[in-house]
């Protein structure tokens, strides 16, 4: 369980990179960042899967070929459109905050799940969890609206993080869930398999970047150097080595800790955003960070102790 906790750990610090990547690329689009991204994601996976391609590809049903544009559209491609665009209308904190109840949502959708431990030894670590949620998003609005935004633009970019957070939450149930009942195909390429369908997805984004808002910065010189150079970076190191990372970490743990260890990655979005804004955290930001963590380490306490009669019953 240990390893499980610190493959989630480093795929949570890898993963808050791409946080900071819209606001860096203000002046493009949340899809033609999307598209950048899971470009160079497609097209790594490809290269490390190619050595084995024939092998994994004769062992894939056509349901796990549905199942892998499904998981790349929820996981990925979608779920990086929409956060993008929150990123772009409220900031890193509100939006990445809001991703950071992933944990009470997975929680709730694996309670059923083998090795789940029951909600009502859980109720105590979520509560925290939450509560650091709240700290976090009510510091956070307070600093969008000083920033200018009227109530319903801001409540229209945490919409689109609420989308965001129900996309993803959607690909780590699903994806816990088929790495479990794949033993014939390795994380890595499972990892590689759903990188090469991003890739896919994101060709198909080229001609529809139309579909959604401008940037918020429309008036930036547009810099495809910078660009592309994000581009890789997060591609690399926010797609092909997080989700190595994670499926690791999935395989290993149930999907309740699972939804736990998740929290990782809301956190170092808040570290990252602080470093590139220049600043420290507020005190309620400092609270909400302190909660987050007492929480997933109580979580895990949890997980770890002994089963005790009648927990079969309490999961329902």
């Amino acid at each position: 369980m240990r390893t499980g906790i610190l493959l989630g750990a480093a795929a949570g610090a890898c993963w808050g990179l791409m946080f900071v990547a819209p606001v860096v690329l203000s002046a493009f689009t949340p899809l033609e960042i999307a598209a950048g991204r899971f470009a160079v994601y497609g097209l790594a996976s490809l290269l490390l899967l190619s050595p084995a391609l024939v092998t994994v590809w004769q062992r894939l049903s056509g349901r796990d070929l549905l199942l892998l544009l499904l998981l790349a559209a929820c996981g990925s491609v979608v779920f990086y459109i929409l956060l993008s665009a929150a990123i772009q209308r409220v900031g890193v904190a509100p939006a990445g905050l809001i991703m950071g109840l992933v944990p009470l949502v997975v929680t709730l959708w694996g309670r059923n799940d083998e090795g789940a431990v029951p909600l009502a030894r859980l109720v105590w670590p979520l509560a925290m969890v939450l509560l650091g949620i709240l700290c976090i998003n009510l510091d956070a609005m307070d600093a969008t609206l000083a920033a200018g935004l009227t109530w319903l633009e801001a409540a229209g970019g945490l919409m689109l993080g609420f989308a965001a957070l129900f996309s993803w939450s959607l690909y780590a149930v699903l994806n816990a869930r088929a790495l479990k009942h794949r033993q014939q195909i390795t994380s890595q390429q499972w990892s590689h398999l759903v990188g090469i369908a991003c890739g896919l997805l994101a060709l198909g984004l080229l001609g529809y970047n139309h579909l959604l808002a401008e940037p918020v910065a429309v008036s930036q010189a547009r810099d495809w150097t910078l660009f592309w150079g994000i581009s890789v970076v997060i591609g690399i190191t926010g797609s092909v080595v997080a989700n190595i990372l994670w499926n690791g970490a999935s395989r290993r743990l149930p999907l309740t800790l699972t939804g736990q260890v998740f929290v990782f990655e809301p956190l170092f979005a808040l570290i990252y955003g602080f470093a590139y804004a220049g600043r420290w955290p507020r005190p309620l930001e400092t609270l909400a960070i302190v909660l987050l963590l007492g929480g997933v380490a109580w979580a895990v306490a949890r997980h770890a102790e002994k089963p005790v009669p009648g927990d079969a019953a309490e999961r329902g």
